[in-house]
């Protein structure tokens, strides 16, 4: 590659200097345009008169959406899935009539959970079911201190939106009614030989 000439060197060296960066919101912006399904917002054309600095905006432009885009796993997952999963004893009452409903994307995190009583026998949430646990993206423990802890496994079934049985539901609670935590996991479908499997929280 040829050197520039020395009256274009420090110009040279202070546009090999520039970085193009996103501001720290751009992410969660475009994220949140693309799950609520927005068109993109377009501009008319600048006059030719403006033509060199509008395409070097643009090009500007094009790199800095290009980085983001390729930055951000919720775009290529595409849009959230709901998934309602019914009937087991997850509260420790003794009769099969709970289930779970999970909003998020296939094979990943959880935006989204509720533990419910089927009261209405429907299958799935409705208005009449009694909530009995509901939480948002992590695991969170709904009361500490308290005695007679029971915690209640169901695997494996598909929970994930994922397509393979490989999921399955931790519940913490006090029978026969109370459900104080529940989390999401997937069984690592082929540990390395020699080490123990791991289930990942969602």
């Amino acid at each position: 590659m040829s050197e520039p000439p020395d009256d274009l060197r420090d110009l040279d060296r202070a546009l090999r200097a520039v970085r193009f960066e996103p501001r720290a919101s751009l992410g969660p912006e475009i994220a949140g345009r693309a799950a609520r399904r927005e068109p993109p917002r377009t501009r008319p054309l600048a006059p030719h008169g403006r033509g060199m600095r509008g395409l070097a905006a643009a090009a500007a432009l094009a790199a800095g959406l290009a980085a983001v885009v390729l930055g951000l796993p919720v775009l290529r997952r595409g849009a959230p899935v709901t998934i309602d999963r019914c009937c087991y004893d997850l509260d420790g009452g003794g009769a099969a009539d709970d289930g779970i409903r999970i909003v998020g994307h296939r094979d990943a995190e959880v935006q989204r959970l509720w533990i419910y009583e089927d009261q209405d026998r429907s299958g799935g949430l409705t208005p009449g079911d009694v909530v009995r646990l509901e939480r948002g993206g992590a695991p969170a423990l709904a009361e500490t201190g308290t005695g007679g802890l029971v915690t209640r496994e169901h695997c494996c079934v598909d929970f994930d939106g994922g397509g393979p049985a490989d999921d399955g539901v931790l519940v913490i609670g006090v029978p026969p009614d109370r459900v104080l935590m529940a989390a999401i996991y997937e069984r690592e479908r082929r540990p390395a030989a020699g080490t123990p499997a791991r289930f990942p929280l969602r």
